[in-house]
């Protein structure tokens, strides 16, 4: 019985041990896709694509990143070897250049669950790795419309059209037509 207890205890520390397994020098291979077209959307959907090759060749990690407080859930891809993370932004406040996200592995999660319930600052606590990715801005639109442009030129050929069948000076026939002096077609 106590050689029974004893290969339990062992058993027992060696899986703990190979569940708490850390990942040490993450190497981080990431791509991300980001919404830009503001004439439609209200918020800037960011989804980041990465792989996660640890010293330890372990896959299998828990990773939930924190963007300003809120924390995000990796989602693993069926074969285990791509992570996915997506999430929003608002559109207005969300600028365009260089951005961040802090993974953390379990053991960083807990840590930050743990000082969020305490009222302890989380900048301190140590993140797995940092991806970071690029946002080429929020595209609104051009600056004039395309109805204003076609407009806009309608009636300057209409004017010139008018200036060329009467035979004047396009600026003075335009003062004249502007006065209504003068309004032959």
């Amino acid at each position: 019985m106590p050689r029974f207890l004893a290969v339990f205890i062992l058993l027992t520390s060696l899986s703990y041990c190979a569940l708490g397994e850390v990942c040490k020098n993450p190497k981080i291979d990431a791509s991300t896709y980001t919404t830009v077209d503001g004439m439609v959307i209200t918020d800037v959907a960011l989804i980041t694509e990465f792989t996660v090759s640890c010293d330890s060749h372990k896959k299998d990690y828990v990773l939930i990143a924190d963007k300003k407080g809120r924390q995000i859930p990796a989602l693993r891809s069926s074969d285990s070897s791509k992570y996915q993370i997506s999430w929003t932004e608002n559109a207005e406040t969300f600028f365009s250049g260089e951005h961040g996200l802090n993974v953390y592995d379990e053991e960083g999660f807990a840590a930050i669950k743990k000082a969020q319930r305490n009222n302890e600052d989380t900048s301190e606590i140590p993140h797995a790795f940092f991806l970071s990715f690029y946002h080429r801005g929020t595209y609104y639109g051009p600056w004039v419309s395309t109805e204003f442009v076609a407009a806009a030129t309608s009636i300057l050929l209409c004017l010139y059209n008018i200036c060329c069948k009467r035979n004047f000076h396009p600026v003075r026939g335009i003062y004249k037509l502007l006065l209504w002096e003068e309004l032959i077609f």
